[in-house]
């Protein structure tokens, strides 16, 4: 035995400081803390609310994040937990995994990208990794970013870094477009998304709905939706309809209380299609849903 020791001695200290190592990174991640690299929405969260522990949540796309004002004078208790590119596929995998968690009431802001299973995401969004894949591994597109820029940028003369992160926050919107450009945007998306079907475009998300209400459920946590706002400028496309009104029936099968707030707002409190304009169309937003979040279960 101490003859294999001393034989394999290099290896097994070799293997203890890569295993200590990737623990150390996994328990500090410290790219996430880096201020000269751009953020993802999950690690912004975190800065503020570092136990991602939620009493009151209201969770979705960028069109939450940018429609929800949390913390004002007489708010009824909801955190905005919106995300870029976020789906019901998402908060289940988090909420699965242990990477937030909430505890009384959780309100999903929906639109049919919400559903979509390939709608572009940001590939940093700490539950794509898959359980095999080393920190440095997965953090690499981003550190290859810092290096080649930073490199460049040096043999510039300029500074290593540009970036400065420290004051970053969630994207939101301000102004309108106009009607020619939110005209753009709106072909866009039919453009990108015309052809979806329920069935087969958004089957895993469909299925982590399921989840997610077995979930709320085994936790003792309500469970509602809000359909988000659309601009009633624009046609609700019919892939999109289609998408809503499976969505509808998934609802309802499961049990979960809705709130459809498609055709509520009116159109001077848009930015485009599905974001409000952050300092007219948010506190309307938000003073018109509170009372309705804040209803006992």
């Amino acid at each position: 035995m101490r003859k294999w020791l001393k034989r394999y001695a290099f290896l097994l200290l070799l293997a203890a400081v890569l295993i200590g190592g990737e623990s150390w990174l996994n328990v500090t991640d410290p790219v996430s803390k880096m201020t000269c690299i751009w953020r993802n929405d999950y690690e912004l969260i975190r800065l503020q609310h570092p136990d991602m522990t939620f009493e009151k949540a209201i969770f979705g796309s960028s069109a939450v994040t940018a429609s929800y004002i949390e913390g004002r004078e007489g708010s009824v208790g909801y955190v905005n937990i919106g995300m870029d590119y976020g789906t019901v596929k998402d908060i289940t995998e988090m909420l699965e995994k242990g990477q937030l968690t909430v505890t009384e009431d959780l309100v999903l802001g929906l639109n049919n990208l919400s559903f979509l299973d390939t709608l572009p995401t940001n590939a940093t969004y700490p539950w794509h990794r898959k359980w095999y894949e080393p920190y440095l591994y997965f953090q690499r597109d981003r550190l290859w970013q810092l290096i080649t820029d930073g490199t460049t940028n040096l043999l510039n003369g300029e500074p290593f870094t540009k970036v400065d992160s420290s004051r970053q926050q969630r994207a939101v919107y301000r102004g309108a477009l106009s009607d020619e450009d939110l005209m753009k945007s709106w072909e866009s998306l039919v453009e990108r998304f015309g052809e979806t079907t329920p069935e087969v475009d958004c089957a895993e998300n469909f299925a982590a709905l399921d989840r997610l209400a077995a979930w709320c459920e085994d936790h003792g946590v309500r469970l509602r939706a809000i359909w988000m706002p659309w601009n009633g400028k624009l046609e609700i496309y019919p892939a999109a309809q289609n998408v809503m009104d499976y969505a509808n029936e998934q609802l309802e099968r499961l049990g979960i209380e809705t709130l459809d707030m498609t055709r509520v707002v009116e159109d001077q409190y848009f930015f485009d299609t599905g974001h409000l304009d952050y300092d007219t169309g948010a506190p309307w937003f938000t003073d018109y849903i509170d009372p309705w979040l804040a209803e006992e279960g």
